[in-house]
């Protein structure tokens, strides 16, 4: 005995709801200079006490920004913002990041 879909038409479905969204915006400034180092525990010489590896220490060296941490005035991290791409900061010039989400 072959099965039968229901008739699509005996079915009524509604739906309300409402929600407040607020978008909101920083802008994040970098001055040159800022930055210019790294966190990254592959750049410590093993065995040492925080010294950095020779390709971290010269004028070539550049990092790049991957995320932005946006902190409350009790110094409470609020907010990460991950970059698609890492972004290198250069050393000569300022740079403005904007990071915009919804609340």
């Amino acid at each position: 005995m072959p099965i039968v879909p229901p008739n699509p038409n005996n079915y009524t479905m509604s739906f309300s709801a409402e929600s407040t969204i607020y978008e909101n915006a920083v802008r994040c400034r970098i001055n040159e200079n800022d930055f210019n180092y790294t966190l990254n525990q592959s750049a410590i010489k093993s065995g040492s006490f925080g010294q950095y590896e020779d390709f971290a220490t010269g004028s070539e060296f550049r990092p790049y920004a991957t995320t932005i941490g946006l902190y409350n005035d009790a110094d409470e991290l609020i907010l990460v913002g991950k970059l698609s791409t890492p972004y290198p900061i250069p050393s000569n010039t300022d740079m403005t990041f904007i990071v915009r989400w919804d609340s």
